[in-house]
């Protein structure tokens, strides 16, 4: 999953979604550095990835998208997974996703200081040019495609909003089988982790 689904699932914890959003920024001999509910935040992070990837319906997308995209769709289903969201966020997480931006972008402020230098960049990016409601619509998912082939250099990104168009109702229909057990999975590992 990408950034918005992990902000989602963790909130309103403030520290799992501190240790959420660093996940992929933290390497294992730093976690020391950190409060126990950061760290779990951490945790759950690795934990959603790697039930995401496991996940039947994220093989599903997978072999649609493999044949042009190879590996780098991976990266695809974990954004399209968050257009999804981002669509029917209400209807998960009773809120607009409006309102969501809002309190999240507020409570990651708070985090800042403890953040690694290229999770600072990501929040800062992440604000400045609205990521989260950018994954609302294709030509959102156009815009941060094309961002993310120019940064990282895997140019067959550019060309990932038109295959989600294409797919769009498989995909769609993939996503609302996948994430209510995604919830579920995550909803056991808070109600475990924090009590």
């Amino acid at each position: 999953m990408n950034y918005l689904a992990h902000l989602a699932l963790s909130y309103p914890s403030a520290g799992l979604v501190g240790g959420n959003f660093i996940g992929d920024h933290v390497r294992n001999k730093d976690l020391v550095h950190f409060t126990k509910e950061v760290r779990l935040g951490i945790d759950m992070h690795r934990r959603i990835d790697s039930f995401t990837d496991k996940h039947k319906t994220s093989t599903a997308i997978r072999e649609k998208l493999f044949a042009d995209y190879r590996h780098t769709s991976r990266i695809l289903v974990d954004i399209y997974y968050d257009h999804f969201l981002a669509v029917y966020f209400e209807q998960f997480h009773h809120q607009s996703l409006g309102t969501f931006n809002d309190k999240i972008t507020a409570l990651l402020q708070q985090y800042m200081n403890i953040m690694p230098p290229s999770a600072q960049g990501y929040l800062r990016g992440m604000q400045a040019q609205n990521w989260l409601l950018e994954y609302s619509s294709v030509a959102g998912i156009g815009v941060i495609l094309n961002k993310m082939a120019n940064r990282s250099g895997l140019h067959l990104l550019q060309s990932g909003a038109r295959s989600l168009e294409h797919h769009y109702d498989f995909f769609k229909m993939q996503f609302l089988k996948f994430y209510p057990e995604l919830m579920c999975y995550c909803d056991s590992f808070k109600k475990e982790a924090l009590h």
